[in-house]
Order: structure tokens, then C-alpha cells, then sequence
């Protein structure tokens, strides 16, 4: 998935920036969003446009993605997002 196909499932899922929209919703295999999920939270230019909400906080029975060894259950993406689309 590439990030502007993610930036619309998310903004499609959620609604609007700045919403909370669980990890599950990208709709991908656990595997292949938790390796998405890592690299974005690796690269610099990217990690500072979201963030990523630790599964303890989300309602229990929430799925949890394991992103570069931490418990993730869902994501929130800054409309700042559109500078790295460009």
C-alpha cells in the first residue's frame, strides 16, 4: 500500500485528520501493516506527521500491531501529512 492509498483509507475510516482510526482498518494483513507501519515510524520525514496510539489505551479486545517491538492499536495522521504526498 503505498502511503497516499493509505492517507485515503485513513481519511476515509476516520473522517477527518487528527481522528483515531484503528490499525485493522488499513484493511492489510497484520504482518504487512506492522512492517508499513515500522518503516514509516523509521523515516524521519514521515514519523512526525502521525502518531501511533499504544494498544493499553484502546478498549480491551482491540487488535494490537507490533511496530519496531511496541504495542500499537491504532494510528493519527496530521493533516501536515499532504507536504509529504507532494
Amino acid at each position: 500500500m503505498t502511503l497516499k492509498e493509505a492517507v485515503a483509507r485513513y481519511l476515509q475510516a476516520a473522517g477527518q485528520f487528527g481522528e483515531t482510526m484503528p490499525l485493522g482498518q488499513f484493511g492489510l494483513q497484520q504482518a504487512e501493516a506492522e512492517t508499513m507501519l515500522s518503516a514509516w515510524d523509521e523515516d524521519y520525514h514521515l514519523h512526525r506527521h502521525f502518531e501511533l496510539v499504544p494498544a493499553s489505551w484502546m478498549s480491551e479486545g482491540a487488535p494490537a500491531f507490533s511496530i519496531n517491538g511496541t504495542l500499537y492499536s491504532a494510528i493519527i495522521i496530521r493533516e501536515s501529512i499532504r507536504e509529504a504526498l507532494d
